[in-house]
């Protein structure tokens, strides 16, 4: 097995990797600033044995936040991502790389990996600019593409609730949970996109972009049904236009991730009821 160093290891996705992986090294903001390109250069150096795998989970991830802070999202983002993909580059580490499908404006809703991205929002264009700075910079890397990620919060007090804890946090309402049934999207369970991803580096499949989501696509709306109906529990779910949450950045329609170059995973609510067997 590969010496691999996981960024981001306290988040959703990177505690997934911590879990599953044979001894990684597992850094985050506590242990490295990924934006000092000196610091990080540095202390990857010093890692004894040197890692052949970089996996990225470090991210500006708040949607809603980067119109706020642009500077921000792009400095993680963006230049981050570029420090990362020249340090990989001069040491000759694979470095994998996670991207969305915001990098799409919904014209299309439907995305195959070699369509060419068109962000309509600053989260979008700033992951679509860190896709480009691995493309331009690192050697060997995967830049996977996944959509509305969901299962064990991240150790991290910075790693986001998904959308799946955040309904369940609203059924003891005494009211009707509204959920937004305009805007479709694919859906993926961290364990698995994990699982994959350990099974893409072990496999040595091509170097590339990938779209890795479970199977299926669903609303806001269909996704909170599924929730509430595999708990059982008995909550009225509202559909609704999105202009009924009005949010301060542009989301597609519609941009499902066609995965045409790796083995489909299981279908989103097959791992919904999975992960849904392990909360209350």
């Amino acid at each position: 097995m590969e010496n691999i160093l996981v960024l981001g290891a306290k988040g959703m996705l990177g505690g997934q990797f911590v879990k599953i992986l044979k001894n990684p090294v597992g850094w985050d903001r506590d242990d490295c600033d990924v934006t000092k390109y000196d610091e990080l250069a540095a202390k990857i150096r010093n890692l004894n044995p040197l890692p052949s795998v970089i996996i990225n989970c470090a991210a500006f991830n708040d949607v809603d936040g980067a119109e706020i802070k642009p500077d921000a999202a792009f400095k993680l983002n963006k230049e981050a991502v570029g420090n990362l993909a020249k340090i990989a580059s001069k040491l000759d580490i694979t470095l994998v790389h996670f991207s969305t499908n915001y990098v799409f404006d919904g014209g299309q809703e439907e995305y195959a990996e070699n369509d060419e991205p068109r962000p309509i929002s600053v989260y979008g264009a700033s992951k679509a600019e860190g896709e480009k700075e691995v493309e331009k910079h690192a050697k060997k890397f995967y830049i996977i593409r996944t959509s509305v990620l969901f299962g064990p919060k991240g150790e991290s007090e910075l790693s986001k609730k998904s959308f799946i804890d955040l309904m369940l946090a609203l059924k003891d309402a005494e009211y009707d949970i509204k959920a937004v049934s305009d805007e479709t999207n694919s859906i993926t369970y961290a364990p698995d996109l994990a699982t994959a991803v350990e099974r893409m580096i072990e496999d040595r499949y091509p170097y590339g972009i990938y779209h890795i989501t479970n199977q299926g696509s669903a609303s806001w709306y269909n996704l909170a049904q599924e929730i509430f109906s595999i708990k059982k529990i008995p909550v009225n779910v509202v559909p609704v236009s999105s202009d009924e949450f009005p949010r301060k950045a542009q989301r597609p329609k519609k941009a499902l991730l066609l995965n045409t170059k790796f083995p489909p995973l299981r279908p989103w609510q097959e791992a919904l009821k999975e992960y849904l067997s392990t909360v209350s």
